[in-house]
């Protein structure tokens, strides 16, 4: 059985997890090229002017995988922490994707909701398989071995911020999406790399940190990445263990917008600089580039300075 898997939304932050799945006598997993210019005209086609750029390049990957695989993840994702729940966009997702789409290729879309037992979680997965769960218990072993390993990764990649470093650190905070999609970014994160900084991201930030950066909140945020990103933020407003900031965010994201804010607020009078980039359909690599360029120059200069 061929499961398709769109490179977009939260594939980015359980990539890891995905790819061990696709090396276990599971199911065969495959996951859509690279995002392109075709996938996101073909996204915008299917999607509404509201729909922020994220779930419109969902939409294009979708499109890219129908006749190539028997059904399509596509899960209903509520809450990932205890009393703190994602985007409205993730619980509607697979109902998006029916509507946008009209075709018949199945639907593999378990709700995913930390609030529940275990026992319920796999009863929720079970029943989005319908006819196609086979050997369910063999599945939820894969699953719970293949969160080992994204916890792995995790911790990993948060020893990052413990390496000594000899040229100046920047944190590109933002979703997971936004970040790592070279083509929606136009490699922000190369970019950095190539004129001498070293980029970080939110996936850098041990859980400790970004919960002592949330802290200084007046009032904490129930929206998971949305947190993550404010509290990586303020961590590095206060610790002092990058040089800036850049925060991507996406037009027409409602908590984008919000946190960008809260950030924006808070750096006003920093000694840290801040610099946000809005990603949309229209974007330009051309001017982004001459924005990180610039950037960086601004920091080689405060030493100088």
């Amino acid at each position: 059985m061929r499961i398709g898997v769109p490179r977009a939304l939260l594939y980015y932050n359980y990539r890891p997890a995905l790819e061990y799945l696709a090396g276990e006598d599971v199911a065969e997993i495959i996951v859509s090229s690279a995002t392109n210019k075709l996938k996101l005209e073909q996204g915008l086609a299917l999607c509404d002017d509201e729909v922020c750029l994220p779930v419109k390049v969902l939409m294009g990957h979708v499109q890219s995988l129908l006749g190539d695989v028997d059904a399509l993840f596509l899960p209903r994702i509520i809450s990932l922490e205890k009393k703190r729940y994602l985007c409205p966009k993730f619980l509607g997702l697979p109902d998006m994707v029916r509507a946008g789409l009209g075709r018949k290729t199945p639907l593999i879309s378990p709700a995913i909701n930390v609030g529940w037992s275990r026992l319920r979680q796999l009863r929720e997965g079970i029943k989005s398989l319908g006819s196609m769960s086979g050997q369910p218990l063999k599945l939820w072993r894969a699953l719970d071995r293949a969160a080992r390993v994204q916890e792995q990764h995790r911790r990993q990649l948060a020893a990052a911020l413990d390496m000594p470093v000899r040229r100046k650190r920047v944190a590109v905070l933002g979703h997971a999406y936004n970040i790592f999609d070279e083509y929606l970014n136009f490699g922000i994160l190369n970019k950095l790399s190539a004129l001498g900084v070293e980029p970080v991201t939110v996936e850098n930030f041990r859980r400790e940190h970004i919960n002592q950066g949330a802290s200084g909140l007046s009032k904490d945020l129930f929206w998971s990445y949305g947190r993550e990103v404010v509290g990586a933020a303020l961590y590095c407003l206060h610790s002092k263990v990058v040089d800036g900031v850049i925060l991507v965010a996406s037009f027409g994201c409602g908590p984008d917008s919000l946190i960008t804010e809260i950030i924006g607020r808070r750096f006003s009078a920093a000694a840290i600089p801040l610099m946000s980039i809005i990603l949309d359909e229209h974007s330009s690599g051309i001017g982004l580039a001459t924005r990180v360029e610039a950037f960086v120059d601004m920091l080689n200069w405060r030493d100088m300075a």
